[in-house]
């Protein structure tokens, strides 16, 4: 009985140790394969982050110049609601001040206008009678 459990031992130590060293081999190659990935790849990973860094830099200069002009649009609309409140004021002042004499020009202008026109009419009503009145003394003669 003794002579079949050593042989059980030596048997389940043999599976052992031949799993352990497929296992051992795998980890090599995997490390292998692993220290071959990195040396192959660090190059190109220091030229992405080389290139991510200048992206990284470029983006903040972008962001910067999108803050100044953000700046520049508020400075702009801020002069545009000045010159128009100036606008309304300098309007304001002319239409009480000029506004009167505005008034007062265009009724003398529209008064004159009557006046011309009635003047006129008047003057070609009396053109009309004297033609009409020569018309009739000559007919009658």
């Amino acid at each position: 009985m003794n002579e079949l459990l050593a042989n059980i031992g030596i048997l389940v130590f043999i599976i052992y140790a031949i799993v352990s060293v497929v296992y051992q081999v795998n980890a090599y190659r995997t490390a292998v394969a692993l220290r071959h990935f990195i040396t192959r790849s660090s190059g190109d990973m220091l030229t992405t982050l080389a290139e991510f860094r200048t992206t990284l830099e470029n983006f903040r200069k972008i962001s910067d110049n999108v803050t100044t002009v953000t700046q520049n649009v508020r400075d702009i609309t801020s002069s545009v609601a000045d010159v128009q409140q100036e606008v309304k004021t300098l309007y304001g002042f002319i239409k009480s001040a000029a506004g009167a004499e505005v008034r007062a020009d265009l009724a003398g202008l529209k008064a004159g206008i009557r006046t011309g026109v009635a003047a006129l009419v008047k003057s070609h009503q009396e053109e009309r009678s004297d033609e009409h009145e020569r018309g009739t003394g000559n007919n009658g003669s």
